[in-house]
């Protein structure tokens, strides 16, 4: 009878042993819908929610248009001025060098697809280079043919200052070993001064392998292209030096719209995930006469 009672209790210990060794069963989340039944079918299921930070560095330059202008010798045009196309007004140079610092999150709404939003604030600056013919604007006798005026040259820099929000999706599929997935977002951007309004349209296509270095430590680097359209419109006044020979200035009141120049670029990358719970992602997107560079870090719950 004791010999049974050891067993029984021998038994009973090692199966509390299998059971604490056994793998615990997933707990079931609402989301994404279908989650458990993919699960059940062996495939790796992030978690659902998202949070995380974003930092995006980005240099552009332009093409602009619907450029308009009032011209005035002395003194700005009145902010009522009316604003017509100037033949004789012109741009050279048109960049950007901007810097947005913002929050991120995301649900995935079904295996393989995800919905996110951002906010954040913009810093950066906008430069433009304005040619104006003064002997076309600029009446008799102040520009003459005896003393022309010549082309004034009025280099523009006007500082951003916004808060930008973005709605977008991904679209992802692979599986243990690779994954691709394509992407598509818009911005806006709300100027604080009503100066520099920014829309734009972000689609990608990214691929590449994914390393398992841990039980839940994947590092997966990226390849892809990218289409980043970039629409914004710049006010302001601007005036030149003595340009007259009563030493008076001339003096520009314009609107420019500008669109990004070449709006696709290459894209190289990668995203590390330490845990579950834990990721970072860094990647550079390089085109013709644009660079974009976006890092962020996140939390998955």
């Amino acid at each position: 009878a004791e010999a049974e009672a050891e067993a029984r209790a021998v038994s009973g210990i090692e199966a509390e042993v299998e059971e604490a060794n056994r793998p615990q069963e997933p707990r079931r989340r609402l989301f994404p819908l279908g989650g458990n039944a993919a699960r059940a079918r062996g495939y790796r299921i992030p978690e659902p929610y998202g949070l995380g930070m974003l930092m995006v560095w980005n240099t552009t330059n332009f093409n602009s248009h619907d450029l308009s202008a009032a011209v005035a010798k002395g003194a700005a045009p009145e902010p009522d001025a009316n604003m017509l196309p100037l033949p004789s007004v012109t741009t050279s140079r048109l960049e950007g060098d901007n810097r947005m610092l913002g929050f991120k999150a995301d649900l995935w709404v079904f295996p393989g697809v995800n919905v996110f939003a951002s906010i954040g604030k913009v810093r950066g600056t906008n430069r433009i280079d304005i040619d104006i013919d003064a002997d076309a604007v600029i009446p008799f006798p102040f520009c003459r043919p005896a003393r022309p005026c010549g082309t004034v040259h009025l280099p523009v820099e006007t500082k951003v200052k916004n808060t930008t929000v973005t709605l977008g999706t991904l679209l992802v599929y692979g599986n243990e070993h690779w994954f691709a997935l394509g992407s598509i977002a818009k911005t806006v951007s709300i100027s604080s001064k009503e100066r520099s309004d920014v829309k734009s349209t972000n689609v990608g296509l990214r691929a590449g392998p994914r390393f398992r270095l841990g039980e839940d430590t994947y590092f997966a680097p990226y390849v892809g292209g990218n289409y980043f359209d970039l629409d914004t419109t710049v006010r302001g006044v601007v005036a030149s030096g003595p340009v007259f020979e009563d030493g008076e200035a001339l003096y520009l009141r314009y609107e420019v719209g500008m669109e990004t120049s070449h709006p696709y670029a290459l894209v190289t990358g990668f995203n590390f995930e330490l845990n579950r719970h834990l990721s970072l992602q860094a990647e550079i997107q390089a085109g013709a006469t644009s660079t974009r560079v976006l890092a962020t870090t996140g939390v998955r719950f």
